[in-house]
């Protein structure tokens, strides 16, 4: 049986993913297949390589982002400026192992949004860690915050836009069943780029009219894709994993928020542990 995981992004609020992840890795839980956007890809990488806890480490607050400088051989000009975060994730203080990501048996995909045709698309790298970190700055890029990512000509976006949580993919590779970690409590109001609408429309509308359009209509889908994974989970073909209370902010910076919010995942994980074996016919 082919068993896949799905990952939202979420900024800072993917820590709570970060703890659901680590009690998994301590029970050695394995997928065939791996889909995340934005913070939801570095979720996977890091789950795929094994290595506990540092998802949680690169999600707290960096010297980068207090203004400090942490140079390596891809930082230049302004890529230099408005990705630094994800090239310090990778080659910072815990490096991450690409060797074993590289070598990993399992499929893994980072989904990002085309400006030019405003749908979501799906890249994985398995050679160059350039390629690598530049699809994951593509998943990242939310809008009015970080600039969009060229990528074979084109340009591309947060995957968050058009696919917030990638289950449908990992369906349409051929999984049997789909784990989804979500970072939003069941009622949460989710980010609606139409309140941007004045910032959003100079940025984008006569560029990238279908983009535009994808952003203004994101509240819509959010909302039919929870209520199609909720009829899944009641067929047995999905399982949500999901905050059951408030979590910290998207840019939370105070360490105790974030890490109640770790240990909320935690907690929540080896409280369905038996529920997760179940599923999976571990």
């Amino acid at each position: 049986m082919k068993i896949g995981l799905a990952l939202e992004g979420g900024s800072r609020q993917t820590i709570f993913t970060a703890g659901v992840l680590d009690a998994w890795m301590e029970e050695d839980i394995l997928f065939s297949y791996y889909a995340g956007v934005s913070a939801g890809g570095h979720a996977a990488m890091n789950y795929i390589t094994h290595q506990k806890g540092r998802f949680r480490h690169i999600i707290q607050p960096t010297k980068i982002q207090q203004g400090q400088d942490h140079s390596n051989k891809f930082l230049d000009g302004p890529r230099k400026e408005c990705h630094a975060l994800h090239y310090d994730a990778a080659y910072g203080e815990i490096p991450f192992d690409f060797n074993a990501f590289f070598s990993a048996r399992v499929e893994c995909e980072f989904g990002v949004t085309c400006c030019e045709t405003g749908r979501v698309e799906f890249f994985r790298e398995k050679m160059s860690e350039r390629r690598l970190l530049d699809i994951l700055n593509a998943s990242c890029a939310l809008p009015m915050i970080f600039p969009t990512v060229e990528i074979d000509g084109l340009h591309y976006a947060d995957g968050c836009i058009t696919a917030p949580i990638p289950f449908e993919r990992a369906f349409e590779k051929g999984c049997d069943k789909v784990v989804v970690v979500s970072t939003h409590y069941p009622g949460e109001i989710v980010t609606d780029f139409r309140k941007y609408r004045v910032i959003l429309n100079p940025m984008f509308k006569r560029k990238y009219p279908d983009f535009f359009r994808a952003l203004m209509l994101r509240y819509k889908r959010y909302e039919k894709m929870f209520s199609n994974m909720e009829k899944l989970e009641k067929q047995g073909k999905l399982l949500i994993f999901r905050p059951e209370s408030d979590l910290c902010d998207l840019f939370e910076t105070e360490r105790e928020n974030l890490d109640a919010s770790y240990e909320m995942g935690y907690e929540y994980a080896q409280r369905r542990m038996d529920e997760l074996k179940n599923f999976m016919e571990l």
